[in-house]
């Protein structure tokens, strides 16, 4: 898996490298203007983005983030699941403390998502999604994630990078684009 990893990110374009080592920051700056704006705690909007983001493009994870926080409700237009939507209507609903954003989350692809967004600078989550899955060619099932997650870790410590910089640098050359 970690030779897969490394041969993906030597393939990067500087474009690549680029963005995706700031991209976890940026989804991050993205989350606090929301927090601004409709004056939510920081954690709660990072928890709904989390909870809308499977099977969701990311302008419209963040649009669908946008109409959720203005108008919180099961029908408000979302381009995910209703469960993820229920997801996120508890978070917003509840305490705000990072504990139970976590216990609403669940899924882990959901929970690392939040960690790296709220703690881009330090996390050492992975976000292994579908596409971290097929850059290592192994299918997307749960019995793959720690191996997954720590090749990556391994991969990331060699090259001096936060894991989820390099998980998404390879997303954007295994996808075929810049992240």
């Amino acid at each position: 898996m970690q030779e897969l990893i490394k041969k993906h990110y030597s393939r990067a374009t500087l474009e690549q490298i680029q963005e995706g080592t700031t991209w976890y920051e940026r989804a991050h700056n993205e989350a606090k203007l929301l927090s601004q704006v409709f004056d939510i705690p920081l954690p709660k909007v990072v928890g709904v983005i989390s909870a809308l983001s499977p099977n969701n493009k990311w302008k419209r994870n963040l649009h669908d983030a946008w109409n959720l926080l203005e108008t919180p409700c099961i029908t408000t237009k979302c381009c995910t699941f209703t469960k993820q939507r229920q997801k996120a209507l508890d978070i917003l609903n509840g305490s705000g403390r990072e504990a139970e954003i976590l216990s609403i989350l669940k899924g882990t692809k959901t929970l690392t998502f939040f960690t790296n967004i709220l703690y881009y600078s330090d996390s050492q989550s992975v976000t292994v999604d579908m596409w971290a899955y097929r850059s290592v060619n192994v299918e997307p099932k749960q019995k793959y994630y720690k191996q997954v997650q720590q090749a990556y870790q391994n991969v990331a410590k060699e090259l001096n990078l936060i894991p989820h910089q390099l998980q998404a640098v390879v997303w954007g050359v295994v996808r075929g684009s810049a992240v």
